[in-house]
């Protein structure tokens, strides 16, 4: 089963705050990076002898880290003389060795970054533009739609990463109490409006101590969905591309929905537990919930036991007004920095990650959808593949045909949007903050940061 990572506020913040502090030496507007690496342009970028070691850099653990060492130790098999070395840990200490690499100019040939950490390396000059090593076919992209790959550009432009894995959000239905209330489950292109009035009539056939909808106000994408569906950018460059009209009316929507008892209660949001088997929408507490696709199979298990007979799935994200997906992608993938001394071997390790049949059946998109069409399809031609990964995986191929907009996140995004954002709005919700004023204050502070760190 695939799985994906939403850190918790505390771990994101740690990882945030080393990375700022660790590449503090690097501000200032200049590149630290220096020349690119060599083999790295050029008609014939990537291209050369496979051979000798590279320094693979990733986090995970258990079979995560099993599946990864698999995949290097056939990538090793195809190609003799080569070493691959692993350099892993859990998401947060993953980070903070990054950090201290990347400073000391001395970072693996290969490392595995998300799309939202992206720039803080790539803005400070430290990765590699593989798009010369696409063009040149050293790095095979072929299978890998334009919208997905997309998501492993700077905000040059330039591809800084090759995204093999794709997670995302959801909505989560408890279809039981759905039905239940006479309301079903949401329809295809259903847009932001449509869910507003889908949760107020489902609130009004709803027993005592069950919520239509948990609060989600203060979930940073919500608002990043909430804007790509009106057709809005969220950034441009390292500045708020998005209005503060637009922030008031999401925050205005959520008081009004919560004012109204149509959500859980302010107070219950924040004791929420953070894991999915706890969650209210998994405890059949609330009917509608924001989740990342792939944890639906956890959910099915807890209502299983919380709550027997009734059941869960999930859907996309609300469209805007025109139709426009609101769905969001949240890729990982594989860069190569500027100091790597081996970029063919680098590029074709991640070649061979991306198209080799054998490593993709054996990594079996465990860290998001498999990003290559081909090797999905071929997965979910597996019929021992479990109903709730199946569905997770299908519901990905049906946003990718929906073609998702695209979030290009400025350096310093992980470290000040996103616990800044929930905190903003748990202002409100909990202490009565006026909205305007608080929307004004949340987006000039957060020009202020991004400016600060580039």
């Amino acid at each position: 089963m695939f799985t994906s990572h939403r850190p918790t506020r505390r771990a994101t913040g740690v990882a945030a705050g080393l990375l700022a502090l660790a590449l503090a030496g690097c501000t200032g507007g200049t590149s630290v990076g220096g020349e690119p690496a060599e083999g790295a342009t050029g008609a014939d970028a990537g291209q050369g002898e496979v051979t000798g070691d590279i320094r693979l850099s990733f986090w995970g653990s258990g079979l995560r880290v099993e599946k990864t060492n698999g995949v290097s130790d056939l990538f090793v098999k195809a190609n003799p003389g080569v070493t691959v070395t692993p350099n892993f840990g859990d998401f947060s200490a993953y980070f903070q060795k990054l950090n201290i690499e990347a400073t000391s100019g001395n970072l693996p040939c290969v490392v595995q970054l998300q799309g939202r950490q992206l720039n803080d390396y790539a803005g400070k000059g430290l990765l590699t533009d593989l798009q010369p090593m696409v063009d040149s076919g050293a790095i095979d992209v072929s299978n890998i739609p334009a919208e997905v790959l997309d998501t492993g550009r700077g905000t040059d432009g330039k591809l800084y990463e090759v995204p093999y894995g794709a997670a995302y959000d959801s909505i989560m239905v408890n279809t039981t109490l759905a039905e239940q209330a006479g309301v079903g489950v949401p329809a295809e292109g259903y847009t932001w409006d449509d869910f507003v009035d889908y949760v107020q009539r489902a609130d009004a056939a709803l027993p005592e101590g069950v919520a239509a909808l948990n609060l989600g106000g203060g979930l940073p994408n919500y608002f990043i969905e909430y804007v790509r569906a009106h057709g809005e950018e969220l950034f441009d460059g390292s500045e708020v591309a998005f209005t503060q009209d637009r922030l008031v009316e999401f925050w205005t929507m959520w008081e009004q929905l919560r004012q109204a008892g149509v959500t859980t209660t302010a107070q219950d949001k924040s004791a929420e537990a953070t894991q999915v088997e706890q969650s209210y929408v998994a405890t059949g507490r609330a009917v509608v919930d924001n989740k990342p696709g792939n944890q639906l199979g956890q959910a099915r298990g807890a209502l299983a036991g919380a709550a027997p007979g009734q059941e869960l799935t999930t859907i996309q994200l609300p469209s805007g007004p025109d139709g426009s997906s609101g769905t969001v992608l949240f890729t990982s993938g594989w860069s190569i920095p500027r100091t790597c001394d081996n970029v063919p071997t680098a590029a074709a390790f991640i070649d061979f990650w991306v198209n080799d049949h054998e490593a993709n059946a054996l990594f079996a998109s465990n860290n998001g959808a498999n990003t290559n069409t081909v090797e999905l399809d071929s997965q979910l031609q597996d019929p021992a593949l479990d109903p709730s990964t199946r569905h997770a995986l299908e519901l990905y191929q049906q946003i990718v045909e929906d073609e998702p907009p695209t979030v290009l996140y400025p350096a310093g995004y992980q470290a000040n949007f996103e616990t800044a954002f929930t905190r903003a709005y748990e202002d409100i919700s909990l202490n009565g903050a006026d909205v305007r004023a608080t929307a004004e204050t949340f987006i000039a502070n957060l020009n202020s940061a991004l400016a600060a760190a580039q």
